[in-house]
Formats: structure tokens, sequence, C-alpha cells
């Protein structure tokens, strides 16, 4: 009998299928109101926050915080269950039902995922709370990414989902 691995999109799968999420914006275009955002996506694009191109003497010292309510089926409750973010500009914070799920990740253009099965209700309502800065507490980060000849945006701009794998993978 083979083990497979599960996934349930909390988000949309690409910026053509996108899923409404809780949003606030700390500075800028339509900051300081809880409202709605597609997710993946970038908020200036929705727009929120503010335009800015890669200047090394511009901080964009602006953060969005992100809510979403999700189910988990009990039949996983045996299970591990990941958080998996593909892509978040920049420094993430997670929290899963006012717990943090790890460190912060630092670093737009890569995955990254966290392990809560420990943090999780099954079959019960669960809350993902993602805090996301434009820039990065890690200067070498910046330099890397934000410190350019390009726009820099803000956001969880790839899809985020839950991977269920068996207890032993």
């Amino acid at each position: 009998n083979a083990q497979k691995t599960d996934v349930i999109y909390l988000s949309g799968t690409d910026k053509d299928h996108t899923v409404q999420w809780d949003f606030f914006c700390t500075h800028g275009r339509n900051s300081g109101k809880w409202s709605k955002i597609a997710v993946p996506s970038n908020w200036e694009l929705q727009g929120f926050g503010t335009y800015h191109y890669g200047q090394p003497d511009l901080i964009a010292n602006e953060k969005g915080l992100y809510k979403y309510e999700f189910l988990v089926p009990g039949i996983y409750s045996k299970k591990r269950v990941y958080i998996v973010f593909e892509g978040s500009m920049t420094d993430t914070e997670v929290k899963v039902n006012g717990k943090i799920a790890g460190p912060v990740h630092q670093g737009a253009f890569y995955r990254f995922k966290y392990d809560i099965s420990d943090l999780i209700n099954f079959d019960g309502k669960n809350i993902l709370e993602v805090s996301v800065s434009k820039e990065s507490a890690n200067e070498s980060v910046n330099k890397a990414e934000r410190t350019s000849d390009y726009w820099v945006f803000g956001g969880i701009f790839r899809p985020v989902y839950l991977e269920i794998v068996p207890p032993q993978f």
C-alpha cells in the first residue's frame, strides 16, 4: 500500500486562480484598515502600499498582515502537516492559532515550510496569521533582493498550501 502526500491549497494556485484573504497594509495606499486581497499576489498590484523602485536610499517600511481561516479534516490527525510557502516578499512570520510556526523566514525567492502538526485543530477552525515585511531585517537579503534596478514588491506572491505526509516518510 503506497503512502502518499496530500496537498490542500490555502491560497490559489497562480495569478489567475487566487483566494481572498483578510489583509491589512501598514503604509501607503489603502493602508490602516482591514480588507481583502488576492493570494497569491503582490500587494502593490492589488492597490495597497507604496510603489518602490529599488533605490538604496529609500526604505520600504510597510508590512502586510494576512489572516485566513481553514479546516483540516480529522482523517489527517495521525499524519504530519506542513504549511508550505512557495514565495513571500520578504521577511515572513507565520502563526497558526496564535502560535509561531517557526523562525521568521528571510528571502523572497525560495520555498519554505513549517511542521504545524501540533498547532492545528483537526475537524475544527484554524486561524493562519502571516506578517510580511517588505524590507528584510537582514542587510544581505536587502542587498541581494531590494537594492536593485527593478520594482520591489511585497506580498505572498506564490501559492500557500498544506502538505500532509505519513508520520514516517
